[in-house]
């Protein structure tokens, strides 16, 4: 009789044991499942940063036309930042590259500062595997004729790169 009840006992400690080990293998694998895109919503979530940094961007005072416009990017303010100074608010910018394409019959880029430029790349952290988004922008730029002072805008394309990152 005590012999059956050890056996008793004996069964009832391996059946708990068995119990945890299942649940443990149950826990796991839900961790994997949840776990699995992780990498994938992570790539998205980098995404949606990029293309809400596009009017972010646009909408900077260091960029922006007036406070009171929207998607509006300063012509002098753009000869400016292009070049070496970009590169200089490196912690600043949240994205890897930004480049602004004004939209002209010409079909020749040409980088700015220079003469009849079209093109202005204000930062560039040398990235080679990224991916751009772009939006259409107002480029304005203050100018005075015959004694009055005018905005003359111009479309143009803003263009926001971002890391790509490998597996």
């Amino acid at each position: 009789m005590v012999k059956a009840g050890q056996m008793k006992i004996q069964q009832m400690a391996f059946m708990i044991v068995a119990v945890f080990f299942f649940f443990i293998l149950v826990g796991i694998f839900f961790l994997r499942v949840q776990f699995a895109d992780l990498q994938g919503t992570s790539a998205e979530l980098q995404k949606e940063q990029a293309i809400s940094s596009l009017s972010v961007i646009a909408n900077m005072p260091e960029l922006n036309c007036d406070s009171r416009e929207n998607l509006c990017l300063d012509q002098d303010k753009l000869e400016v930042m292009s070049g070496e100074f970009g590169n200089k608010y490196d912690d600043f910018w949240p994205v890897s590259s930004i480049k602004v394409y004004i939209i002209s019959t010409s079909k020749e880029i040409i980088q700015c500062p220079g003469i009849n430029c079209n093109y202005f790349e204000l930062f560039d952290n040398g990235q080679k595997n990224s991916e751009e988004y772009s939006t259409y922008v107002s480029v304005c730029e203050k100018r005075k004729e015959t004694g009055y002072v005018y905005d003359n805008c111009e479309i143009a394309k803003l263009v926001v790169g971002r890391n790509i990152n490998e597996k």
